[in-house]
């Protein structure tokens, strides 16, 4: 049997193209011809493209005008994910560790002029980054850390997610990629992406529909934005196991674990703002030794125990209002998670019903 092979031929000068246009073009070329030698179980894949384009006779103050007009158009879409941090990087309460690892990213990224530039590093990397990723239980501070990061920087920082980022409209999802990280370099911002592993999962396989071609080029552009950036972005997930390996080798990883004993005790602390009408029966000791809560579930039980003790006209946030609280909502997690799991485990047993059933071979096994 003849072996399959495609020959494609480009003829162009690239030599008034700059050096960061020549490496998107190559990275997405490399994209497209090896998911076509995939597809098509090719073994050799020549490359000849001719493209002629039509000259253009566009004034010069003409051509600054459209794109000053792009611009604009970009600041108006994203200038609302714009903020000052929410908070400071001395209301963090982490363990050490991390709290170690967010200040060496910190200073590593004030001697990037030395590095860089004055050592000449950026030979090696001509987009030096910082590119974080924040991972692990709910409630455990990652948008926090986020806001302190950008506050100990004095820099703004963009807040975005996969529902700003993805669009129903196929094509848009890789458009508003580069729209926000050209917006991010512009601003000089931090930009922080939650629900991060929506987007840096792997790409899709065996592609049968458009709108799974627009998820993968969303992906793909994602990763050339992240090679050529020369700015801060944080990725924030409780899914980091779904990441695909071209991420993660291109970011850098910062587990948040749920709070010890003592952070616990700090949380509790920090939160329970003198401000509030609080008991003098408050024991923090046994607020703090109550076990699996994160930040997230402290602040809630705080704010649910204010908001009953005013519902009832006290005069006091007392202890045990605010242990009521705390236990409410760990109870209230655990339902949540139990009847997932019960869901979850319905779909299998009615799928394996039905493959019974039809006399097929069961698909989990």
């Amino acid at each position: 049997m003849k072996q399959k092979c495609a020959e494609i031929y480009i003829e162009n000068n690239l030599k008034n193209i700059s050096e960061q246009k020549q490496s998107l073009l190559v990275s997405r070329l490399s994209m497209i011809f090896n998911n076509l030698m995939e597809e098509n179980k090719l073994n050799e894949l020549n490359i000849h493209v001719h493209a002629k384009y039509p000259i253009d006779t566009k004034p010069l103050d003409e051509k600054k005008n459209i794109n000053n007009e792009e611009n604009t158009e970009i600041e108006k879409d994203l200038s609302y994910l714009l903020n000052e941090p929410q908070f400071t990087f001395d209301q963090l309460i982490l363990d050490d560790e991390t709290k170690q690892e967010l200040l060496y990213f910190i200073k590593s990224e004030s001697v990037n002029k030395k590095v860089f530039h004055e050592w000449n590093l950026k030979k090696i990397e001509p987009f030096p980054k910082l590119a974080l990723n924040f991972h692990g239980p709910s409630g455990t501070g990652k948008t926090m850390a986020a806001h302190a990061l950008a506050e100990k920087m004095n820099k703004k920082i963009i807040l975005a997610s996969y529902a700003e980022i993805e669009s129903k409209y196929h094509g848009d999802g890789q458009k508003n990629v580069k729209k926000l990280f050209s917006f991010a370099a512009e601003n000089n911002t931090v930009l922080f992406i939650d629900e991060a592993d929506s987007l840096l999962s792997k790409r899709l396989t065996d592609v049968t529909h458009g709108s799974e071609q627009a998820i993968n080029s969303m992906r793909s552009q994602l990763l050339i934005e992240i090679e050529r950036f020369n700015g801060i972005v944080v990725f924030s997930t409780n899914l980091a196991e779904n990441y695909d390996g071209a991420f993660i080798t291109r970011i850098k990883s910062i587990k948040f674990n749920m709070p010890t004993n003592d952070l616990r005790k700090k949380l509790w602390e920090s939160m329970l703002l003198k401000t509030m009408p609080l008991h003098s029966d408050i024991d923090i000791e046994k607020l703090s030794s109550i076990e699996n809560v994160c930040g997230r579930d402290i602040k809630n039980a705080i704010i649910r125990a204010a908001q009953k003790t005013a519902i009832e006209n006290n005069e006091f946030v007392n202890h045990d209002v605010l242990e009521k609280s705390i236990n409410d909502i760990i109870k209230s997690n655990q339902d949540v998670k139990t009847e997932g799991k019960i869901s979850s485990n319905n779909v299998l047993k009615n799928r394996i019903r039905r493959a019974i059933k039809k006399k097929k071979k069961c698909p989990f096994k």
